[in-house]
């Protein structure tokens, strides 16, 4: 085995934003993550980095109203996820649709 291998690297411990609980989506920099404990004194939180996660997503884009349909990416807009690529950063990828101008809470594959 290689001598500098650390670890799988699916879950891994990193700087979240204050106030992420356990099940919340995340951007560490440009990494999307799921937090899969509640945010530590050190600001810390255990993060998945890949998997399926039901996440809330709105059907909406930088022009407004839009639905998401299954196999579109999902863009962390501002803590918000939904379908603007205009104004996001890659998140996932949609599993399950959203109308026009609602909020779903649907299955979303992260990036990783």
């Amino acid at each position: 085995m290689a001598t500098n291998y650390i670890q799988q690297g699916d879950v891994i411990k990193l700087p979240v934003a204050s106030g992420k609980t356990s099940g919340d989506p995340a951007l560490v920099g440009k990494i999307p993550v799921v937090c899969l404990t509640d945010r530590d004194s050190d600001g810390n939180a255990e993060c998945a980095l890949k998997g399926v996660f039901d996440l809330p997503v709105t059907g909406a884009d930088g022009s407004g109203d839009a639905a998401v349909s299954v196999g579109d990416i999902i863009y962390d807009d501002s803590g918000t996820l939904n379908v603007d690529s205009a104004n996001g950063t890659e998140f996932g990828v949609a599993l399950e649709a959203v109308a026009s101008g609602a909020t779903a809470t649907i299955n979303v594959r992260l990036k990783g």
